[in-house]
């Protein structure tokens, strides 16, 4: 982070000082963890509805902070030395990043879409190199958004960050605080409906960030997605449209599955291997690869950088477990992403059974239980051999799935996470492979590790069972 003069800090913030402060010292670092604080920084306490970080100001004091911002309605017997207090502690870190952000002339690339953000974002850090600052695991929101932007330095070249949203207003919030002069629209599909309403709701959301652009910036759009194509319609902005059709600026060609991941032609001619599973990813790397391009990066260091890729955790990122292949994606899960990590599953080769352990998709509203419902039938459908759906809702993918004639020894359904624990549904044989995937309340990692756990007993040069399994209906 390049640091901030006090006197700064102030005017980013409209803040008022609880008492005089000695020349104009630097604060070299910003921090909302009482944990975790850096000598001579600002510690920012947030509220949420199970906590106040304000009953650690005097812990982020003893761990090394010099200043604290406080919120102007804490009783003013808690307020330390020392503190600049400020109407809402959450508004004030985002207006401080605002701030911060306009003190560099540089690259800011907005990421968001209804999934894939993070992988492109981690994808887009490869192109583009050294000193470029992007965000921590998911940090996409009012919180991690400007903790992002506040680690640029005199040194940054680029700065990413992922922007999501749940409700309204929400990204052109964020949009307002980062500036990008880059946008990156992944997908627009059917996720945090609850917020939302309907997928033209999350289509408008996802507009404002790319609305957001100045007029000589670049949106990238994923020209296979129809809602996509809609927004880009109204664009005042340089549009560059990426996809796996020869209609897109940036295209890919011939996609095919590989041992541990995937390949495909860019622009029908350069070979590219990623290893990480998915035709979906395909796309992700499109829309990276477009940033890298419009930001001048050579095809062929591209192609380097990519080949140094790997899967996020929990992202559709594959295991070898003794005789038994695991692929966790288990980060969340909306129904276009669920649709793909069946399509992936059933298309992996496979000695042994093809085991789909699916969590209920959350946040969908009154559409929960067609979506639930419509999954069930994809599994059925793709020929998975075994299901076990694992929450309220997943009840209705069970459902669907016998209806289609898998047999009931074949699927299960838990209630809970907890139950699903207890009593594992199925025990992992040589030759399996097995996908699991949910929205992230569901921790199915969790579920995950008992059947790693499992599978290292198993023999490695052991018979695969498959002929012990009957896949057609009754």
């Amino acid at each position: 982070m390049e640091p901030i003069r006090y006197s700064e800090l102030l005017r980013a913030t409209g803040g008022e000082p609880t008492g005089p402060v000695q020349g104009d010292p630097l604060i070299e670092g910003v921090t909302t963890d009482s944990r975790n604080v850096p000598a001579r920084s600002l510690f920012v306490p947030l509220r949420g509805p199970r906590f106040d970080g304000h009953v650690f100001m005097q812990e982020a004091f003893t761990r090394g902070a010099s200043f604290t911002l406080v919120a102007d309605d804490t009783d003013a017997s808690r307020i330390p030395r020392n503190a600049i207090v400020v109407r809402d502690t959450t508004k004030a870190l985002g207006d401080l990043a605002r701030w911060h952000r306009s003190r560099f002339d540089v690259p800011v690339i907005g990421i968001t879409g209804s999934c894939g953000k993070t992988t492109v974002k981690d994808m887009t850090r490869l192109i583009l190199g050294d000193r470029v600052v992007a965000s921590q695991k998911s940090y996409n929101n009012e919180i991690g958004v400007p903790l992002t932007l506040l680690n640029m330095d005199r040194n940054t070249r680029a700065a990413i960050v992922e922007i999501g949203t749940n409700a309204p207003g929400e990204i052109a919030h964020l949009a307002g605080i980062a500036r990008p002069t880059v946008g990156v629209l992944t997908n627009v599909e059917e996720a945090h409906l609850a917020g939302l309403g309907t997928v033209h709701g999350v289509m408008r959301e996802k507009a404002a960030l790319l609305e957001a652009l100045p007029r000589s910036g670049a949106a990238i759009v994923n020209a296979d997605n129809y809602y996509c194509r809609e927004i880009m319609e109204d664009l005042r902005s340089h549009v560059i449209t990426f996809g796996l059709w020869e209609d897109a600026d940036v295209f890919g060609l011939e996609p095919r599955n590989t041992e541990d991941g995937i390949e495909f032609l860019l622009y029908g001619r350069m070979p590219l291997e990623l290893r990480s599973l998915g035709v979906h990813n395909v796309s992700n790397a499109l829309a990276a690869i477009a940033v890298g391009l419009w930001l001048g990066r050579e095809p062929a260091a591209i192609q380097e950088a990519l080949a140094a890729f790997r899967a996020p955790a929990m992202r559709m990122s594959k295991e070898r477990v003794g005789p038994v292949t695991l692929i966790n994606d288990a980060y969340n899960a909306n129904p276009r992403s669920m649709d793909a990590a069946i399509c992936e599953l059933a298309g992996r080769d496979c000695s042994g059974r093809r085991v789909a352990v699916l969590g209920e998709m959350l946040e969908l509203g009154e559409r929960t239980e067609a979506f639930h419902r419509s999954l069930g039938r994809k599994v059925a459908n793709e020929g998975i051999d075994l299901l076990w759906a694992v929450g309220p809702n997943a009840a209705r993918m069970a459902e669907e799935a016998l209806r289609l004639g898998m047999r009931a020894e074949h699927v299960r359904w838990d209630e809970t996470i907890d139950d699903a624990l207890e009593d594992p549904a199925f025990d992992p044989l040589p030759g399996d492979v097995w996908l699991f995937k949910g929205s992230r309340g569901m921790a199915l990692e969790n579920v995950a590790g008992i059947v790693r756990e499992r599978a290292k007993s198993l023999d490695p040069s052991a018979a695969s069972p498959m002929h012990r399994l009957d896949r057609r209906r009754p």
